[in-house]
């Protein structure tokens, strides 16, 4: 599956969990509203409570394939499914609402999506900039995606996180599968491919192993505020 990742976040985590969670919101936000959408997101999100283990981003989506229109997204992200659900369900009440009802006008679309990373590598290294690829994958063959990325993170080292996982709500046009790797800054994102011939065979071995999945499309958001 905020912030495939995205995933763009700074994670509060101390240990290590295989699993994590995630819970995006994508805004569709025209140009002259952009401002003042960053200002309702930051007076919002920077003044109410939230689990420790828990991280809130907000972040513009400049790079896309066609037909994604979202320009923005928020992310919160946790090893802990109970303190994501516990943290969305505490979204209410009078702050909430004056948020929401400022919004509205602002923004032009608005979807959410959820899930979690399965299997992932250098949870200390997230970077600001991430990208997201999407997989359309049967149900039946989930393990054998995730057991290929395994395989394929023994060989290739990015510099910074990268994670794959399951699209559980909110998912559109068959994606259930998704790949998200982080970088620090731009020149990184774009130079992340492999670095020698042997990780080129790993990435080939790796694209051999689940020709099963279906690549739907990709998307790149670059962090404006962590919360």
């Amino acid at each position: 599956m905020k912030k495939l990742f995205l995933l763009t976040f700074v994670i509060p985590f101390l240990g290590f969990s295989q699993q994590l969670f995630w819970y995006d919101v994508f805004l569709e936000v025209e140009s002259e509203n952009v401002s003042a959408v960053a200002t309702l997101v930051n007076d919002f999100y920077s003044t109410i409570e939230k689990p420790s283990d828990l991280s809130v981003s907000f972040s513009r989506i400049p790079l896309k394939g066609e037909g994604f229109n979202p320009t923005h997204m928020l992310s919160m992200f946790s090893p802990s499914s109970k303190s994501l659900a516990d943290f969305r369900s505490s979204l209410k009440g009078e702050k909430w609402d004056l948020y929401t009802s400022g919004m509205r006008g602002k923004v032009k679309s608005i979807r959410a999506e959820a899930g979690n990373v399965l299997s992932h590598v250098n949870l200390d290294k997230v970077g600001p900039i991430g990208q997201a690829w999407h997989f359309k994958v049967h149900a039946k063959d989930t393990g054998k995606f995730v057991a290929a990325f395994t395989k394929l993170m023994k060989t290739f080292k990015p510099n910074g996180f990268a994670g794959t996982g399951q699209l559980t709500h909110g998912s559109s046009n068959g994606e259930s599968m998704f790949i998200y790797a982080t970088s620090s800054n731009l020149n990184e994102a774009f130079a992340g491919g492999p670095k020698n011939k042997k990780e080129a065979d790993a990435i080939q071995t790796f694209f051999n192993e689940i020709d099963f999945a279906e690549f739907s499309g990709t998307n790149t958001r670059v962090e404006i505020t962590q919360y």
